[in-house]
């Protein structure tokens, strides 16, 4: 189990406020062959009782970007529910449309509802009041991914409009996740945080370096927490 501490108002004000809760999993899985349907269960591990909204989107890449657009393919379960200190709260996706061979991907948006039980932070000075709330805000991915699904990536470095873009290609029909993504080329180590790379697209990320160097490697953790290294295709 995964646990997401939410922190707020730490650079605004440097007053640290936090809400804490716990997803498991942190993914909705399903193998069409076998079911339609996939849960996430919800803990309130604070002390307030949290309300929340949820959403459920199709996910996409166009032009190297993710996107997100309405659909009417998955419904989610409940769309909005309060979750009181140290209970929990099951949340279900069902795929009403029929899958094929290439993986679908969707996002569950979970958006905390503003309340009187929220904690807030206020400043006044003269005439000039401000509220800041502590509002949760996550999302998670819907995967639906036949068995006979494969990811099958590749890696390279591009010049776009004098900005270095590290593109993750993936030319196969499932997604894959690499976790604590870096670009080592020469003394430069590039942090670049988790990348989801969708099957049947490309990821493209910008680089804070000066020129294409002349050689790189992409490092990061697979699924399994195990290090890999790859050479990037150079131009």
């Amino acid at each position: 189990m995964i646990r997401f501490l939410l922190w707020t108002l730490l650079c605004l004000l440097g007053v640290a406020g936090a809400q804490t809760f716990a997803l498991s999993p942190t993914a909705f899985n399903m193998d069409p062959a076998r079911t339609n349907t996939a849960q996430v269960r919800m803990d309130n591990t604070g002390d307030a009782p949290m309300t929340f909204q949820l959403e459920i989107r199709k996910w996409s890449t166009e032009n190297g970007q993710h996107v997100y657009t309405p659909t009417r393919d998955v419904v989610v379960n409940p769309a909005q529910f309060t979750l009181e200190p140290g209970k929990s709260q099951v949340i279900r996706v069902g795929l009403l449309k029929k899958a094929g061979n290439e993986e679908l991907a969707y996002r569950v948006f979970v958006r905390q509802v503003p309340t009187a039980d929220v904690p807030s932070q206020q400043n006044n000075e003269g005439n000039v009041g401000l509220t800041l709330r502590q509002l949760v805000q996550v999302s998670m991915p819907v995967y639906v991914a036949p068995a006979s699904s494969a990811p099958k990536l590749s890696y390279g470095l591009r010049l776009q409009d004098g900005k270095v873009m590290l593109d993750l290609t993936n030319a196969g029909n499932r997604h894959l996740t690499l976790r604590d993504v870096n670009v080592v080329a020469g003394e430069a180590r590039l942090s670049l945080g988790n990348a989801a790379v969708l099957g049947g697209s490309t990821l493209s990320l910008p680089l804070t370096l000066d020129a294409l160097p002349t050689s790189a490697e992409l490092v990061y953790s697979d699924m399994n927490g195990e290090e890999r290294r790859e050479p990037l295709r150079l131009p």
